[in-house]
């Protein structure tokens, strides 16, 4: 196949190579209507830009690579499309990379976005280890985290008060009077997953209700991992009035499991708030973000890191109960 070039179109329109060059490099000294001519004509021969050749004369790509752990998680693929919508009006396109929560797959995709020569890479870290963020600083390439933070290592991110988040799902469960939670959570080395339960705990510690860490039940955090865990817990004979689950994929399995195995339903909250954005044909409650999440400033901080900004971030946006009617 042919490829148009810049030469093609001008001889096309009868014009010069240079203001067509003029056009698709978006400088304002053409007409209004010859750029309309230009364009539509561009699109009708099927032009497309050498961007490796833009981006060897500028040394930038324009692209940021969103690295996350499960893009088959609503809540996820949600945030990605606001970083997206975000950075498209900076001027900038992202790649997905999916690392399914395995920190060697996760090495793999950050040395996979920095060949293509990204600008930027915008992780949520799997959190086995801080090695992949280590190799980030290493390379020297503006990087900033996003969902989940290390607390004691140093770098930018952006994430969900997760403290709070699991202290507001605290007290649903004391306004409902439930005596007897279990948490449903995360590895408890991944931040968020350890927070909740922390801000779970001592919400419930202030109404003298006692969540021991043997009810703080362990799992993968990826989609299809909750399947086991309600009848594993009732042939262990633990007694359980209610769940807090990591998150509203892993809530929605445990809300089905508990009633094919226990044969009754329990109050049960997850966290993300999917229901906000995505029609569910069913009530939930959910702890979530308020407004976009940290799409919006995940945006900011990687165009600020890119252009070269100093400024540290430590971000965490605020949390809300959403969609509780149905626990009353």
């Amino acid at each position: 196949m042919k490829k148009v070039t810049l030469k093609d179109i001008a001889k096309e329109l009868n014009v010069t190579v240079g203001t067509v060059s003029h056009v698709m490099n978006g400088m304002d000294d053409i007409s209004e209507e010859t750029r309309k001519k230009v364009m539509k004509t561009a699109r009708k021969m099927g032009y497309i830009s050498n961007g490796l050749a833009a981006s060897l004369r500028s040394g930038k790509t324009n692209t940021v690579a969103v690295i996350v752990p499960d893009i088959s998680n609503p809540h996820i693929a949600y945030q990605i499309k606001l970083i997206e919508d975000k950075l498209r009006e900076y001027g900038y396109s992202i790649i997905i990379l999916n690392t399914d929560e395995d920190e060697g797959i996760e090495y793999d995709a950050i040395v996979t976005a920095c060949s293509k020569q990204v600008d930027g890479v915008l992780l949520c870290p799997c959190q086995v280890s801080t090695e992949n963020v280590e190799f980030l600083k290493k390379i020297e390439i503006p990087f900033a985290l996003i969902g989940r933070y290390f607390e004691d290592f140093e770098c930018d991110y952006v994430c969900a008060d997760d403290f709070k988040g699991g202290y507001l799902a605290g007290e649903v469960l004391c306004e409902k009077k439930c005596k007897n939670p279990v948490y449903v959570g995360a590895f408890d080395y991944i931040e968020a997953s350890r927070n909740r339960y922390l801000g779970l705990k001592k919400a419930l510690e202030e109404k003298e209700i006692k969540l021991d860490s043997d009810r703080f039940v362990q799992i993968s955090p990826k989609v299809d991992s909750a399947k086991n865990i309600i009848k594993e817990l009732k042939e262990k004979g633990v007694d359980f009035d209610s769940v807090v689950a990591f998150s509203d994929i892993i809530a929605y399995e445990v809300i089905y499991y508990v009633k094919k195995y226990c044969g009754k339903e329990v109050p049960v909250i997850g966290f993300d708030a999917i229901s906000s954005h995505l029609f569910m044909p069913f009530e939930n409650v959910s702890v979530g973000m308020v407004e976009n999440g940290w799409a919006n400033k995940a945006a900011e901080i990687i165009v600020d890191k890119i252009k070269g900004g100093k400024k540290s971030y430590k971000e965490l946006i605020d949390v809300k109960v959403y969609n509780s009617e149905y626990l009353r």
